[in-house]
């Protein structure tokens, strides 16, 4: 092999983690953050940092959701140490690049490594991963406690429901009833992929729950199967779906994943 072409090979291979440590070193992942009751939240399917060029590239991932710079991050389909994800933990990476904290989970036993995240400016004081019964791959659900001051906090929950033959209404039920059982307050925000329509009837169920924060602001054009969902709030003073990552540009070399970043702002009380 040609020395020039071998350096260019394993340079591509590593990268990503050489520029995590490089660029931001080993110091503390999180900023301090005022306290506020206008929080913006984001659900992004991260497709494991394969982008629309079908590149790996977890820095795009990065500026993708720098975009709306969020509050409050639900990921799916995220790796760790994995060699399609070149040994990257993609949480761990994107929490020390966005300077946040976050929780990871996936169970032991899951073959497809499926792992959804949570990132938040704030503290995380109470997490917990779920798996959901699932008959094809393994399903799982995360529950955070975000302490956005001494008198507010919100349950997050970040979900990824099944596809095709899975038995989608058993996992919202699931999902719903044991939400039910550990929820903490009021305040509560359910992000994800649901891989249903909000016209089906288990997304019909997901709203005696919650409110469709897109259906109530009234957002258009809105995510198929992506949503942010919520209650116990105040107002919800945005709603829209990331379409255009750099303006003037319309290449797939913009877009880090085959989904797009949703976004709502929600106002507590």
């Amino acid at each position: 092999m040609d020395k020039k072409f071998k350096y260019i090979v394993v340079g591509l291979i590593i990268s990503p983690l050489i520029l995590s440590i490089v660029t931001f070193g080993i110091g503390e992942f999180q900023k301090e953050v005022a306290p506020k009751n206008e929080l913006t939240f984001m659900t992004y399917n991260l497709h494991f940092g394969q982008g629309m060029d079908d590149l790996l590239n977890l820095e795009r991932i990065a500026q993708n959701i720098l975009i709306d710079d969020p509050d409050i991050i639900g990921l799916q389909e995220v790796r760790a140490g994995r060699i399609t994800s070149q040994g990257i933990d993609m949480a761990f990476w994107l929490a020390k690049r966005l300077g946040m904290h976050y929780y990871f989970y996936n169970p032991i036993n899951n073959h497809h490594e499926m792992g959804n995240a949570i990132l938040s400016k704030y503290p995380i004081i109470l997490k917990n991963g779920y798996e959901i019964p699932s008959i094809l791959m393994e399903r799982i659900f995360l529950h955070c406690i975000v302490e956005i001051s001494t008198i507010l906090t919100i349950d997050v929950y970040c979900t990824h429901i099944g596809i095709r033959t899975e038995n989608k209404s058993a996992q919202v039920d699931f999902l719903l009833h044991k939400i039910t059982e550990i929820a903490t307050s009021s305040n509560q925000v359910l992000m994800g992929d649901f891989n249903l329509l909000n016209n089906t009837a288990e997304i019909g169920r997901v709203l005696t729950y919650f409110n469709d924060t897109a259906a109530e602001f009234g957002a258009y054009p809105r995510a198929p199967i992506d949503y942010v969902f919520a209650t116990g709030y105040q107002e919800i003073t945005d709603s829209y779906v990331i379409t255009d990552m750099l303006p003037g540009v319309n290449l797939p070399a913009e877009f880090g994943s085959d989904h797009l970043p949703v976004v709502s702002t929600i106002v507590f009380s």
